[in-house]
């Protein structure tokens, strides 16, 4: 489908849909096509609830491409059901694969519009779609007989599935196979995380970019998931230990979702990655501390205020008082409480603001500045033992003067604030309706670092011989990596912020970090 100087392909399968038989089982290849394939129509997001619930359906292993229009392609057979392309030679644009965010419970890879990037860089994007809430992260005893010790994987074996798509495939869309970066935000992040963890996804991917959602984040045990699973599975009225498969297969998709349910920001997720199976044997943080990311850039960050738009679940549409605040800090954080208080204690901020500035610093800030100690640092390959320097550039984004999410916290970006900065329309500069001259430079900026940064490991270094207006003709401030060191005097990310693109040092303490570790 052409869209001004891009290109784009929709709804291309990557798996086969995980329906009957084959839910709550690994991906499977999709069934091949014959024939020109109408790639204008949008694939289905997956069963989710809110929005995007009325169009949903299992049928949703996609990936949608993005690609300039004028990009050299390779020759040979065309894009491939399930993967099996023609391969390539490693010549091509670097590519940048999305994966969604949404709490792992919802989301689409149709959420967002790539072309400004694949414009922009020039890349080739590619957004993944793949199984959320129960459907993609359920562990039963009885899956993990079934799969040999692989049960809760299914969300993250899908993304791995659409990596493998990508490296059969990237060069029928003018791609570089062997140059590719991973992306997400939230829950996409945690995911991206989790594919630098995962054994079979090593080698898939060379760059990766983290916002929003550290190493840190906590993702259930086995036990854990198998305990929330059986509950499911009893709500869903399956209590046969010999059936419990058959009975869960058999339940309508609607029933699925609804009986799913989820957690509230300050809790362990309900449904998210499951650590002890197959495909993510260890936490991520440990996988990582080990050496499994090692040789791996990554770019990561956060929004300034991130927690603002999670405060509306406590006493929504209401005042929330200092009493209620310090109600929440010692059900939410029993084991802390009295110092979370002491840190973050009433004045002229309304408690509704402080309790933003906890979940900020505890959830988002602190542990992706752990997350960027751990990348910081030289690793031995594993398999190798060769030791390899470490490489991460930090990043805090904010626009001062969005409007607040409630009317008791103040103006300021929050979760997801940075999302129409990267992924705007290529026929428009402009990341928002009325978005001023520096609001669009912003925007601008931050695609070309995220392209040069997949293109080289580097936002600072452009391509080599990137022309037509990309990310090598634009002079850009220096991103200084993260020094490895918690010292509030070194540059330690680079603030991205309209008319201020400037190394700040001190990430740490503005977060209270040695509060939250």
């Amino acid at each position: 489908m052409a869209e001004g100087p891009v290109l784009s392909f929709y709804g291309l399968p990557y798996a086969a849909p995980p329906v009957g038989a084959l839910r709550w089982r690994a991906p499977a290849p999709a069934a091949p096509w014959s024939g020109v394939r109408d790639g204008s129509a949008r694939g289905h997001p997956c069963p989710q609830e809110g929005p995007l619930a009325a169009g949903a359906s299992e049928d949703c292993l996609f990936v949608n491409v993005t690609m300039p229009a004028d990009a050299p392609r390779a020759t040979g057979t065309p894009p491939a059901a399930g993967g099996g392309g023609t391969g390539g030679s490693g010549a091509g644009l670097p590519v940048l694969v999305w994966i969604h965010g949404g709490g792992f419970v919802t989301g689409s890879a149709n959420d967002v519009d790539m072309s400004a990037f694949a414009a922009g860089g020039p890349a080739v994007l590619v957004g993944v779609n793949y199984r959320l809430g129960a459907l993609g992260q359920l562990a039963l005893p009885a899956l993990n007989t079934e799969s040999g010790g692989d049960a809760g994987s299914y969300s993250l074996a899908d993304i791995i599935a659409a990596l493998r798509w990508v490296r059969a495939n990237a060069a029928a869309f003018g791609g570089d196979q062997g140059n590719v970066a991973i992306f997400g935000e939230s829950a996409g992040s945690v995911n991206v995380c989790g594919l630098l963890a995962a054994p079979s996804a090593r080698g898939l991917f060379q760059r990766a970019v983290m916002q929003s959602g550290p190493c840190q984040w906590s993702l259930p045990t086995m036990a854990t998931a198998e305990g929330t699973g059986q509950q499911f599975a009893a709500r869903m009225g399956c209590t046969d230990p010999a059936g419990v498969l058959d009975c869960l297969r058999a339940r309508p998709v609607e029933q699925i979702v609804a009986g799913s349910g989820q957690a509230d920001i300050l809790t362990a997720p309900t449904w998210a990655p499951v650590v002890g199976s197959r495909t993510l044997p260890r936490f991520p943080v440990d996988a990582v501390a080990a050496g499994s990311a090692a040789g791996v850039p990554v770019l990561l960050g956060t929004v300034r205020d991130e927690g603002r738009a999670f405060t509306s679940s406590y006493d929504s549409g209401g005042e929330l008082t200092a009493e209620r605040f310090a109600q929440i800090v010692r059900a939410e954080i029993p084991d802390r409480a009295d110092a979370v208080l002491a840190a973050y204690p009433p004045g002229a901020v309304p408690a509704r603001e402080r309790l933003a500035q906890v979940i900020t610093d505890r959830v988002f800030a602190c542990p992706t500045a752990h997350s960027a100690d751990l990348f910081s640092q030289p690793r031995g390959q594993p398999g190798s033992g060769a030791v390899v320097p470490g490489r991460a550039f930090m990043y805090e984004f904010d626009v001062p003067g969005l409007g607040p999410v409630t009317d008791s916290v103040a103006t300021g970006a929050t979760h997801a604030g940075e999302l129409p900065y990267l992924f705007r329309s290529a026929a428009s500069d402009a990341p928002h309706a009325g978005a001023t001259a520096s609001e669009r430079a912003l925007s601008a900026a931050m695609v070309d670092y995220w392209t040069r940064f997949a293109a080289t490991g580097d936002p600072n270094t452009p391509p080599a011989g990137a022309v037509g207006g990309g990310s090598g003709e634009r002079v850009l401030p220096g991103w200084p990596p993260w020094p490895g060191e918690r010292n509030s005097t070194v540059p330690d990310r680079l603030a991205l912020e309209p008319g201020v693109l400037l190394a700040r040092s001190g990430y740490a303490v503005a977060h209270h970090c040695d509060l939250w570790g």
